[in-house]
């Protein structure tokens, strides 16, 4: 059995991490990371459980086996912290849900946990279908569009439109879709590049502070306003509200710094990967036939004329199979965490400090977990399979105390933008041409240009116009 990572018995020597090759003077492996992200990390689990690599000067070690992954992320804070990348990522977002542990993260995620939830969740669901309406509305039949353009504008629209349900005018709109997707791009670079690179003056450090900025004040402004709009916290039903109804244990509310905090992570975590998976899961859709019909099939014979609510989200099971599916085959490219004292992990020992990546990516395409990973096969989601996926091989969304809270709001949202195009529009390509996977904090096509050509409606089309 392999040993816990806080077995303090008296151990075998451990074997050394083997070292991951390629690197470079001192970037080491960061240009592996920033051009060829999925080739480099798929590469790591042929060379073995626990591969170190260099992240500039800062020594980092890739886990690559699900049982060790596990015994990282549950029980998870009491060995590890958030590690290099959300430290980084705190002198612009805060303590906030994404980049909090230990006794912060379980108090913020207290607090938080209702407006995923419930009435929240069925609000979120609505709002979607209509912004989705709205997006399929704007297309022009046999006219090519950038489906992961529009994709990633529906996602970050719904989910502001989730935070924000009053407040949000169209100019601060087009303000957070300009500026959220610098700041995401500028995060990341910020991680694997060496300390101090930030501070330099290169057009793309620039266009982050600027959005920065610009980010900082739209949110205190909508937060400012809200507060004087609505003295009463119970009044309008979004994400903000239940921000500012939290309070403390001595009874006095978050401050704006933390509302904003909370505000910026989640304009981050709740769109980038949606817009990904909505792009994706489309894509997949459209160019495998049987699995357009079969999806049309259970729209119309699930909801026939009736409204699409979230309740009937739940018995899409086919359409769920296929998000499952796209998760894994596009899954988040890697995350970090940072030993908090010296563990084991396998045969391997770790200092303290050490900082540790895992990869959905590499764990969801490794075939000893996933036969034909590359394949897209929602049926390999059936229950009555033969041979189903390794549980601990597939974390979309994590596991352990630092799950995702909003993975029900981001598949129930996915579900629904599905179920709204999937119902009146077939989407063929509108180039002959590979679609090139791209890591950045997700996997997205370099570019998909799509012809939209009207269909027949199924019964969620005629409920939802």
């Amino acid at each position: 059995m392999m040993q816990k990572p806080d077995d303090t018995r008296p151990r075998s020597p451990a074997a050394g991490p083997v070292s991951a090759p390629g690197g470079w003077p001192v970037v080491g492996h960061a240009p592996a990371l920033l051009t060829r992200r999925l080739e480099f990390l798929s590469s790591l689990a042929a060379v073995g459980e626990v591969v170190r690599i260099r992240l500039g000067p800062v020594p980092a070690y890739v886990v690559t086996h699900p049982a060790l992954v596990r015994r990282l992320l549950v029980p998870g804070d009491q060995h590890y912290d958030r590690g290099l990348l959300m430290e980084k990522s705190s002198t612009w977002f805060g303590d906030s849900l994404l980049t909090s542990y230990g006794e912060s993260h379980r108090r913020q995620r207290r607090a938080l946990r209702s407006a995923f939830t419930g009435e929240h969740l069925a609000a979120h669901v609505r709002r979607v279908r209509d912004e989705t309406q709205k997006v399929v509305g704007s297309w022009t039949p046999g006219r090519a569009f950038a489906l992961d353009e529009h994709m990633n504008d529906l996602a970050l629209t719904s989910v502001a439109r989730s935070l924000f349900s009053t407040g949000l005018t169209t100019e601060k709109l087009a303000s957070i879709r300009h500026h959220m997707p610098v700041l995401f791009r500028g995060v990341l670079a910020r991680t694997a590049m060496p300390n101090g690179w930030d501070r330099l003056p290169t057009p793309g450090n620039l266009r982050f502070r600027t959005s920065m900025r610009a980010m900082d004040a739209l949110v205190n402004d909508v937060i400012t306003a809200r507060r004087a709009e609505h003295p009463d916290p119970e009044a309008p039903g979004d994400v903000l509200t239940s921000l500012l109804a939290v309070r403390d244990d001595n009874g006095a509310a978050l401050s704006v710094r933390a509302v904003r905090d909370q505000v910026m992570t989640l304009l981050v975590a709740g769109s980038e990967t949606t817009g990904a998976v909505l792009t994706w899961a489309l894509y997949e859709i459209f160019r495998h036939p049987p699995i357009e019909d079969a999806v049309r099939r259970e729209l119309d014979e699930v909801l026939g004329n009736r409204d699409l609510t979230l309740e009937r989200l739940s018995s899409l099971t086919y359409l769920e199979k296929v998000i499952s599916e796209t998760v894994r085959r596009y899954p988040v490219p890697f995350i970090m965490r940072r030993t908090l004292r010296p563990v084991r992990l396998g045969e391997v020992d770790l200092p303290a400090h050490a900082e540790i990546v895992f990869s959905p990516y590499i764990l969801h395409h490794d075939r000893r977990w996933f036969p034909q990973p590359r394949q897209f096969d929602p049926d390999r989601w059936s229950p009555d399979r033969s041979d189903p996926p390794a549980k601990d091989a597939y974390i979309p969304f994590g596991a352990g105390v630092h799950v995702c809270i909003g993975r029900r709001m981001a598949l129930a949202a996915i579900a629904t933008s599905l179920a709204v195009i999937c119902s009146t529009q077939r989407l063929e390509p509108a180039a002959d041409r590979p679609i090139r996977e791209v890591a950045t904090g997700t996997v997205h096509p370099d570019r998909m240009p799509m012809i939209p050509r009207p269909v027949s409606p199924t019964g969620v089309g005629r409920a939802t116009r």
